[in-house]
Formats: structure tokens, sequence, C-alpha cells
């Protein structure tokens, strides 16, 4: 394997994804590509970037800017070890993280997602992201539950 597509936001099965995807990567010499798709006019997202109205192009890129930047400091703070990989990530201003996904997929070896995000039922077993990227991913799917222990 040479890619491993992991999404994430913010959210504890986004962690456990991430600690899944590093160890998978890891396993298979494999680079990392961590994604996260942010929604602009929307403060919803782990990594809010709200531009303000009228924005233009370079308004837009200073925010994605920031968006990495929480993006960075979330990676470091999350605790799970990135030292010894290649790792890549992607802020995308899109508020379809599962078109992202399902687009990346197809250069991915494997895609990586948690089961639940920031989505509101809790009660699902998959939250609309990863039903929707298992179902549509061009490439094969990890979705990591949360610890039942």
């Amino acid at each position: 394997m040479n890619r491993i597509l992991v999404g994430v936001d913010a959210s504890p099965p986004s962690v456990k994804a991430l600690e899944r995807a590093a160890e998978e990567a890891r396993l298979r010499g494999a680079t990392l590509e961590v994604v996260h798709a942010f929604n602009p006019p929307d403060q919803s997202t782990a990594f809010p970037v709200v531009p303000e109205k009228g924005a233009d192009r370079a308004d837009l890129e200073a925010e994605r800017t920031k968006a990495n930047d929480k993006l960075g400091r979330w990676l470091e703070e999350s605790e799970v070890d990135l030292s010894d990989l290649d790792v890549e990530w992607s802020v995308l201003a899109n508020n379809r993280p599962t078109e992202v996904l399902i687009d990346r997929s197809k250069d991915a070896d494997l895609v990586v997602v948690g089961s639940r995000g920031r989505g509101g039922f809790r009660g699902l077993l998959l939250g609309s992201t990863s039903e929707q990227v298992t179902r549509h991913a061009r490439c094969p799917v990890l979705v990591v539950r949360p610890s039942t222990r």
C-alpha cells in the first residue's frame, strides 16, 4: 500500500480513526493522508473558518491557513504517534466531507473513518459520512468503532 487516507473532524471517533490509520500506515510503510473538510460559512465544524461577508479568494485562503494551523495543533494534541510516518494533511473548503473523501479515495489504497462524527443522531451505528464513504469509495474502507471496553 502506498497511501492511507483518514478523515478527521476532531471528534473522539476521528481520533480513533487517526490512531488506526497511523497503525495501518506504519504496518504497510504507506503515506498517511489526513483530511479535514471545513464549511466556510458555518461554525459547525471542529476547525471553524468563517470568512466575512463578501470575502474574496485571498480571504478564503487566509481562513484556510488558519484552519490548517488548527488541524496541525489538533494532530499534535491528539497524542497519536505520527513521528515515524510520512504524513500529509489537507484542509479543504467543502461542506461535504463525504464528497472529499470519496474523491480522494481514487488515489488511496485504504480510507479510514470513524463510525460517528460530529453529526446529530448518536444512536445510529454509522454516521452519514461513514455510511456514504463505505458505499461509494473507490478503494477499501475501514470504519473504526469506539472501544466498547
